[in-house]
């Protein structure tokens, strides 16, 4: 794989296409042209020695990031709220999303980041790294190669809690280099082509979040008394205390150590415990960036998030002026109304967010079911072609939508390159009769005095499907129509309305009909192929295939069909592809299967969201690209955001 750059030839998210190598020339602005400043609030600590100048904190070559509009002014706090005591993605999408790449604000291009460069052997085998010189984690500590070896070591140890990371993939073991102190190399059995992917999007923070010389002390690859260490403290064993201390594979634990250093703009301060009213970051004062004229970013202070069990107060706190930035829960179709009306006397404004989601509301039949009846009614493509004929999209899209979107199925959104008209449309088209021939095609030609059709073991045909309100309000809405919908043509749906703990724990056993999501992968089709394919743990219709694929879970994993198999096999002969253009035809094979089969049933297209953001702030786009890969809004760079009126 050269070391060059490819563009996008057409203005369309495209992150699958951009993953060739880049230099430390395509920087994000030019060299610094005034001497490096700082923050006031870190005056006093360099004065009286407790921190060093600034020129010391930076590396040789800081990263010179060109401001959305203009240059800012240091000071203020960004006031947000979480949502409850397991909010964590909210702190992923402000400030964590500084890895060694990351995607440039248009989500067509890799660039650099905590690596200034890098390049790729030409079978995609090897990738060699070059990090910033001088870099610093916030404690002052350097931060090296070593760094990024420990982690992958940590990552890889048989009691790290998490898998599915490009580190831990059975199917391509991989090994870190440590060459110098800003050098290592990433070493993969096979090619690995989406690497760089991997690295940009929000999974790619792990590596560079493992401080040797501070998670060390808790492992005994490195410290021999690691475990008399856990024991002094009440720990069971070094596992236990390195989960506490470093968040080795417990996201929640990153946000309640102080202790723990980051490369982030902003540390915690104020941690996140089990009874914390509000979350508080601050600066870095470490951090390695600048903006052209070397002021050293982040530009505000401190970010303070209220911990909230409410989406109503949360709500209220936005109307009344008391959130500065959120598209988080709160910006619902439902809300639009209520916050377009607000924006005076709240003195915010709305922005545009064009989402990544195919689709508002994915039905996942589950094709692992473990009562044979159901398993091989959910298997007959007629049942699932009856079902969505029987659904009326439009009466959903006016009543709950307000109008916005349009029928679709789970399928690349019309922005997409991978767009396909025919499989975004098929059987949207709501006719009960059709439905009815469909579902007596699968068998279901007999009905009880209720109406409802009977399964061929004779048991009346009822379909549980479990919902998340918590998460996405509007989804109870949704299911209430298709409710009344299904009815109509013998089906009969019972919702089941379940905390997000219990949903996700449901899925190993394989104990529910069928669970409702969003329909990831509208535009980052390559890179989130969950409805495409059985390709990960969120690919809930069909769990235990996606675990036989991965090699996890052996305990619960089956083989897939066939179609489902040849589709696995096309993605691990696009994931070792080092070339854009190889990947792109084997991502339409798979994704021409999954228009064959019919695995998965959608309601309609994702509308456009919306962001609030208060009339001061500035810096911020007035529209973004909405994804968790790309989780919005990091990559828009909020350590450029200013307040207008930070200085007065």
């Amino acid at each position: 794989m050269p070391n060059h750059t490819l563009q996008a030839d057409r203005a369309v998210v495209r992150p699958g296409l951009i993953l060739a190598a880049m230099s430390a020339a395509f920087a994000m602005s030019v060299a610094p042209v005034a001497a490096q400043q700082q923050a006031p609030m870190l005056d006093s600590m360099v004065e009286d020695g407790s921190l060093p100048p600034v020129e010391e904190r930076l590396p040789e070559n800081p990263l010179v990031v060109e401001p959305v509009d203009s240059i800012g002014t240091y000071g203020g706090t960004w006031r947000s709220a979480l949502r409850g005591t397991g909010d964590t993605g909210w702190i992923s999408r402000t400030l964590n999303y500084d890895g060694l790449v990351r995607y440039n604000r248009e989500w067509n291009e890799i660039i650099p980041n905590l690596a200034e460069s890098w390049e790729a052997n030409e079978d995609g085998t090897e990738y060699t790294f070059t990090l910033r010189e001088g870099l610093k984690w916030s404690d002052g500590t350097p931060f090296t190669s070593e760094d990024v070896a420990f982690a992958v070591e940590l990552v890889q140890h048989p009691d790290y809690p998490v898998g599915g990371t490009f580190m831990t993939d059975p199917n391509n073991p991989m090994s870190a280099e440590v060459v110098d102190e800003t050098t290592f190399k990433f070493i993969f059995e096979r090619p690995k082509g989406l690497l760089l992917d991997e690295l940009a999007s929000v999974n790619g923070i792990t590596v560079v979040s493992l401080q040797k010389a501070y998670c060390g002390q808790f492992f005994p690859g490195v410290n021999e008394n690691a475990d008399q260490l856990a024991q002094d403290e009440g720990y069971d064993n070094w596992a236990f205390m390195m989960e506490d201390k470093c968040a080795w594979g417990q996201e929640i634990e990153r946000w309640a150590n102080p202790d723990l250093p980051f490369m982030n703009a902003w540390v915690i301060s104020e941690p996140w415990t089990a009874n914390a009213s509000q979350v508080v970051f601050e600066r870095n004062p470490y951090y390695w960036k600048v903006d052209p004229e070397g002021n050293q970013l982040p530009y505000i202070d401190r970010l303070t998030m209220r911990v909230s069990e409410s989406t109503e107060e949360i709500t209220l706190m936005a109307l009344n002026g008391e959130i500065d930035f959120s598209d988080r829960h709160i910006t619902t179709v439902a809300n639009q109304p209520i916050f377009f009306d607000g924006q005076e006397q709240g003195d915010y404004r709305l922005g545009r967010e064009v989402y990544a989601f195919s689709n508002t509301t994915v039905l996942q039949l589950n094709f692992n079911h473990p009562d044979e009846a159901m398993r091989e009614l959910i298997h007959n493509k007629d049942f699932r072609i009856g079902l969505s004929h029987g659904i009326n999209r439009q009466e959903i899209i006016d009543a709950v939508y307000t109008s916005q979107g349009e029928p679709f199925q789970v399928a690349p959104r019309p922005e997409s390159q991978f767009y396909d008209e025919e499989m975004a449309k098929q059987y949207t088209e709501y006719d009960p009769e059709l439905a009815i021939e469909h579902l007596e095609a699968a068998g279901l030609t007999e009905t009880n005095s209720q109406g409802i059709r009977l399964m061929e073991n004779g048991e009346p045909l009822t379909l549980t499907i479990d919902v998340i309100s918590a998460l996405r309000p509007e989804w109870i809405d949704v299911l209430e129509l298709v409710q009344l919908q299904l009815e109509e043509i013998g089906v009969d749906v019972e919702i089941n309305n379940i905390d997000r703990t219990l949903f996700y724990d449901k899925r190993p056993s394989g104990d529910y009909d069928a669970q409702i999501w969003q329909g990831d992968g509208g535009l980052d089709v390559i890179q989130e192929p969950r409805y495409y394919f059985p390709a990960n743990g969120e690919s809930a219709w069909a769990f235990q295939w996606q675990a036989w694929y991965n090699g996890t879970d052996p305990e619960i994993a089956s083989e897939p069909v066939d179609w489902a198999k040849r589709q696995m096999e096309l993605y691990d002969e696009l994931k070792a592809s080092p070339e854009a253009e190889d990947r792109n035809a084997l991502m339409e094979e798979i994704l021409a299967i999954a228009k064959e089969e019919f695995p998965l049933i959608g309601i309609g297209l994702f509308p456009d969201g919306y962001y609030i953001a208060k009339n001061n702030l500035r810096n911020v786009p007035d529209q973004m690209s909405q994804a968790w890969l790309f989780p919005t809004p990091a990559p828009y760079d909020p350590f450029q955001w200013y307040y207008a009126d930070a200085g007065q």
